[in-house]
């Protein structure tokens, strides 16, 4: 019997990888190529990451050592990397895990035997995460060299990971010589993933990494929602809204809400952050609840370290949620919270170390309250506020100078009704016996700092709002976890299961006629505001109050009060799985029937594939140290005074070092907008190197393309004809199309 139980659990876990396969195999991936990355992914994060956990806090069960091990695999896999790669032996990386599982299996704590009872709802769980990324996500962004409009912070990623693939500590490849202020921490473990298992670095970025990330999901998710409850069926469900439902509150078609979560191509490191964020529940709940050990502290250390050079967002929110769980500790144990506050140290610690190197694209930014409102639906249209991002004082300038507050405040209350899915974690803290709980304050306090930082601050590209999606993932588990704690084991009685039931039922409801009775919501002015926007939210949470009514009435009428507010939070929270089921399956109808989708041809981040074949035949050739100088600054890719000058493709694809390119995220270009213009819009920090740039391809010299090559390394001229004339004394290419030519300098 236990043979054949472990040969169905080896068939369950097989159609994992399997599924993956197949998917991306539709996409052009060969399928020994997405063997190997996998099998890459298995043996430098999750295996060592599991063995670590499980050495390091004693494990709890199979599912907490996999979804947190998940996590802290990363942070080992980073560590392995910078070694390896600084020695010179980048491919043989995975010689560290063999030596990792030589040490620690011996060390590994045994205990009894753990049930894996849930295993065939985690597998449906994985699978379906990688059916919906595949589906929403991968298929419609296709590999290079096809011809297609990218975001261009894909192509800006894409160069840090060409970068890592060489350096421990990256060069800014857009501008030669200068130091690199950013957080790539993602983009190093990406760089490791490709170098071992030989797997190019677009098809890492684009496709293979978001495919793991979305699996690590449900595994953390789960994890999280199980150590957090002490109730093992709160996993499963956990991981399922973490991994394929953790989309935001979505009653009617218009406008439309951003359903992806926190899994974003051009934004990976706001991907990983959201899973750090859902690693971090396993050492600092066990830290909370005193039930840590030095091994925990060790794992915690590791996840900070790898937060820190991740996204700036997740240090600030970690160590609010530590402030106010410590203070937590204190009414409830009535004792100095020491260990919080050595958490939240160490957080602030980091933090300030990580500022001067690891922190980059935040120039310009400012605290301003209510600037995230600029890009809701029908700010612009009410306010006329077309200002760039960070302009303005204290409030953004369009309710300040109108003095629409009342506007503004409905606005706010549509962000949070779309964030209910995750605020509703702050239920958590007002009820027994979640409310004793120091752990439930601090991950509450992190789900509620993520959406209120994001309305207080202000970044030159938006960029605020990663601060919700840091905590994107997390709240729904939290949702989860706290109503598994209240229920507790009366789940398994009928007068508890049933109420529940019809309470997820009545919310499904409620969002389903919703979007067929309102499907539309258009607002052009301030007074019409409250009723169209907030009107589908008003009709919910009266719904929710009925509901209850209902069930404390004729389902449960002996049931005690706060139980009542865990079914009302569940009509509420329900109601976001219509819009999420549906999204998906429309995803999905779309792969099977293999709908054409828009290349973005006409859009001003449309390359061709001439331009993407150039690079990738400079990838091939040009040497590790090369330098290159070209005409390429801006898309649409003609240089002009002020045009957008985020052209990052030249060096994303080829890899090879820029005298200068797009300069859009530079440091010193984000400071100088001085919240009064557009970072994409500015001159470069270094104007005589767009001077040299232009003229080395339109009127070369023989004295200045001996300067650049003596005294700045150039190697490689590359010539764009969509972005200016090129001179024929450059003589004759090393490499030409219709769109490119590119000459090796002698």
């Amino acid at each position: 019997m236990t043979i054949v139980r472990a040969v169905r659990q080896l068939v369950l876990w097989a159609a994992v990888p399997l599924v993956v396969i197949l998917l991306l195999s539709n996409i052009g991936h060969p399928a020994a190529a997405t063997g190997r990355y996998l099998a890459t992914w298995c043996v430098l994060v999750l295996l060592p990451g599991t063995l670590l956990w499980r050495t390091l806090t004693g494990g709890r069960s199979w599912a907490q050592d996999l979804g947190f091990g998940s996590v802290l695999g990363l942070a080992w896999a980073l560590g392995v990397w910078a070694v390896f790669t600084g020695i010179g032996y980048p491919r043989q990386q995975w010689i560290a895990t063999v030596g990792l599982v030589l040490a620690l299996i011996p060390l590994v704590r045994r205990r009894s035997p753990d049930p894996i009872r849930w295993l065939p709802v985690m597998v449906v769980g994985l699978v379906l995460a990688a059916v919906r990324v595949f589906v929403e996500l991968l298929r419609l962004t296709p590999l290079p060299p096809v011809a297609f409009g990218r975001h261009q912070d894909v192509w800006f990623q894409l160069g840090l990971v060409q970068a890592l693939d060489r350096h421990v500590v990256p060069p800014d490849l857009t501008a030669a010589d200068e130091p690199l202020i950013y957080h790539w921490f993602t983009n190093a473990l990406m760089a490791a993933h490709s170098q071992v298992s030989g797997v190019g670095a677009p098809e890492v970025l684009l496709h293979q990494w978001p495919m793991t990330m979305a699996l690590t999901f449900v595994l953390a998710g789960w994890a999280a929602g199980e150590l957090l409850s002490g109730v093992r069926w709160a996993g499963p469900v956990a991981g399922l809204v973490s991994g394929v439902f953790s989309g935001g509150l979505r009653l009617t078609d218009e406008p439309g809400v951003d359903m992806a979560g926190a899994l974003s191509i051009q934004g990976p490191t706001g991907t990983l952050a959201a899973v750090i964020m859902l690693g971090l529940v396993g050492p600092t709940v066990l830290i909370l609840r005193r039930q840590a050990g030095t091994g925990t502290w060790i794992a915690l250390v590791m996840l900070l370290a790898l937060s820190c050079g991740t996204k700036p967002t997740l240090l600030p929110i970690m160590g609010v949620g530590c402030a106010v769980a410590g203070i937590a500790c204190w009414l409830v144990q009535r004792r100095f919270p020491l260990r919080v506050v050595v958490v939240g140290l160490l957080c602030g610690g980091l933090f300030l170390a990580a500022t001067s190197t690891l922190t980059g694209s935040t120039g310009g930014s400012r605290v301003q309250f209510l600037a995230a409102l600029k890009v809701l639906p029908y700010y612009g249209v009410v306010t006329g506020d077309r200002s760039f991002p960070t302009y303005g004082g204290l409030v953004v300038p369009g309710i300040a100078d109108g003095g629409l507050w009342y506007f503004a405040a409905v606005l706010v209350v549509w962000y949070c009704v779309l964030s209910l899915p995750r605020l509703l974690a702050v239920v958590g803290i007002m009820l027994h016996p979640t409310r004793r709980d120091p752990a439930y304050w601090w991950a509450a306090t992190c789900v509620a700092t993520g959406a209120a930082i994001t309305l207080v601050f202000s970044h030159t590209g938006y960029s605020e709002y990663h601060f919700l999606r840091t905590v994107i993932h997390l709240g729904p588990v939290v949702v989860v976890a706290f109503v598994a704690r209240v229920l507790g084991e009366e789940i398994r009685h009928r007068r508890v299961w049933v109420p529940l039931a019809c309470s997820l039922a009545g919310g499904i409801a409620t969002a389903v006629v919703l979007k067929q009775v309102w499907p539309t919501v258009v607002v052009s002015n301030q007074k019409e505001a409250a009723l169209d926007l907030l009107g589908p939210a008003v009709v919910l949470v009266v719904a929710a109050g009925v509901g209850v009514l209902l069930i404390r009435r004729f389902v449960a009428p002996r049931h005690w009060p706060r139980a009542l507010v865990v079914y009302a939070t569940c009509i509420l929270a329900a109601s976001s799985l219509p819009a999420q089921t549906t999204y998906l399956a429309v995803a999905s109808y779309g792969a099977v029937i293999d709908r054409p989708f828009s290349t973005g041809q006409g859009t001003r981040v449309y390359l061709t594939q001439a331009e993407q074949e150039a690079m990738l035949w400079l990838h091939d050739h040009a040497g590790p140290e090369d330098v290159a100088v070209s005409n390429v600054f801006c898309m649409p890719t003609r240089y002009r005074p002020g045009c957008p000058n985020d052209a990052y493709w030249v060096s994303g694809l080829s890899g090879v070092q820029q005298y200068l390119g797009g300069w859009a995220y530079a440091p010193q270009n984000l400071a100088a907008t001085e919240h009064t213009r557009s970072y994409l819009s500015l001159p470069p920090p270094w104007p005589d190197r767009l001077a040299d740039s232009l003229a080395v391809v339109e009127r070369p010299t023989p004295a200045l393309l001996a300067r650049l090559r003596d005294q700045h390394g150039v190697d490689w001229i590359i010539a764009d004809l969509r972005a200016g004339p090129v001179s024929p004394r450059l003589g004759v290419p090393a490499y030409e199309n219709g769109d490119v030519k590119i000459f090796r300098l002698q």
